[in-house]
């Protein structure tokens, strides 16, 4: 088949970028590339920087120059040569408007001239090397709003969790303005799209819904996760402690307020058992006082001395950490209340460990009760301890249960297959557009 000119836009891009959009756009850009296309990255940056517009693994090299408000010098190495991976980093393009309309929806104006920054791109690129066959962009923000308005090559449009239904979640939910258009501009985007790719059924229903989407026009295609070639083996000391790791941001919508009360549970009854906290905080933890508290002080404020031993807080972690992490770690506890996939879990899983989590969104298409981990009842802070100790307390369980896992994530949710779903649904896309 030919060669397709694919154009990815995140906002971040590893190993710059974080998040479970900058992973699984790496892991779509490296495979579609490794499939034969022309595949073409659109990432930000930061005032003036020079960077080269390729990952290492693709073999390919050229650079792209982006200075001040506007991306020059775009260009690109053998742009003919199949498999090519290109990544250009572009800054904000400045809109003309006056101050007193910037000055209180600012970040509502910094992700429109965002999104200009993203058309005039792939408009220069598609001038110096002619259309692109299909651009994907996340819901995330209205990156794609200017370009969903004038779109020349068909877009897509893949469904994470709608900026609404996260405010939703929060302690304290935002009534400002500027994040009220914030999230009917997302909405807009979506409706102007030509498809939409969901991460799991749960979110495409919710995306349905939240935009007013036809059901039947979402596909989904499940996230993929890198997965050792031989099942991960570990060997530890008769003895030594059971390990329960936490990734992501310590966020209400990711439950860690729970997972907190669940420790002081634990640490009381199983004096062996050890907790990692990796991830940035959010700063939205419920308050002793009036001054905002990060979740490591709300929990000092209220654990007891052998919950305290038994945690550690380690805040953002690199890839290499992470990774060590999953390794190193003999359970994964991932609470949230809202999740569109969850990488977490399959990524735990690829390490061939146990998922305790809630039953709730995305999870119940993940983890499979009793197989791959454990489902508790949402907000069952008893049910997340007692499940805790229950796989603590019972090693072969733990190492059957991650060795279903990481059976899973090599037939369902493996990289290869996200990256050749999606390709299959670009094809389609642009037949159809081709055929009206």
């Amino acid at each position: 088949m030919k060669p397709l000119r694919i154009c990815l836009v995140s906002k971040e891009y590893p190993p710059e970028g974080k998040g479970g959009i900058a992973t699984y756009t790496r892991l779509l850009a490296q495979g579609l590339a490794a499939n034969g296309n022309n595949v073409s990255v659109i990432s930000a940056c930061k005032g003036h920087e020079i960077s080269h517009c390729a990952d290492k693994e693709s073999g390919q090299l050229s650079q792209s120059y982006t200075s001040g408000s506007k991306a020059t010098n775009l260009r690109l190495a053998s742009p003919r040569e199949p498999g090519c991976l290109r990544l250009y980093k572009v800054p904000n393009h400045s809109l003309s408007l006056p101050a007193i309309m910037k000055r209180r929806p600012r970040g509502l104006w910094d992700e429109l001239e965002r999104s200009m920054a993203v058309y005039k791109t792939i408009a220069l690129l598609e001038r110096q090397e002619g259309r692109f066959d299909i651009v994907e962009m996340p819901n995330s923000g209205p990156e794609a709003f200017f370009y969903s308005l004038l779109s020349r090559a068909p877009l897509v449009i893949r469904l994470s969790t709608p900026m609404a239904l996260t405010n939703h979640l929060k302690i304290r939910p935002s009534t400002r303005l500027g994040f009220r258009l914030h999230c009917l501009l997302e909405a807009l985007t979506a409706r102007h799209a030509d498809s939409y790719i969901a991460h799991s059924s749960f979110n495409a229903d919710r995306c349905a819904s939240q935009y007013r989407l036809p059901l039947s026009d979402i596909s989904v295609i499940h996230l993929g996760t890198a997965a050792p070639t031989i099942l991960p083996t570990k060997k530890k000391l008769e003895g030594k402690s059971v390990t329960v790791l936490y990734v992501g941001r310590l966020q209400r919508r990711k439950g860690i307020h729970l997972l907190l009360q669940a420790v002081l549970m634990v640490a009381e009854k199983m004096p062996n058992i050890r907790f990692i906290i990796a991830g940035l905080d959010s700063g939205d933890a419920p308050r002793h006082s009036t001054q905002a508290e990060s979740y490591l002080d709300y929990f000092e404020n209220s654990a007891t001395p052998s919950a305290l031993k038994a945690t550690s807080f380690l805040g953002y972690v690199d890839e290499e950490s992470l990774a060590q992490l999953y390794e190193d770690c003999d359970i994964l506890v991932a609470p949230s209340l809202f999740e569109s996939f969850g990488l977490m879990y399959t990524e735990a899983m690829a390490y061939a460990k146990p998922v305790v989590a809630f039953r709730i969104g995305a999870a119940t298409e993940v983890v499979v009760h009793n197989e791959t981990g454990i489902l508790v009842e949402p907000n069952d802070v008893n049910g997340l301890a007692n499940a805790l100790i229950f796989l603590a307390m019972n090693k072969e369980l733990r190492q059957e249960m991650g060795r279903r896992g990481y059976q899973r994530v090599c037939t369902k949710f493996s990289v290869q297959k996200m990256v050749d779903s999606t390709e299959v649904h670009y094809r389609q896309v642009i037949a159809a557009r081709s055929n009206v």
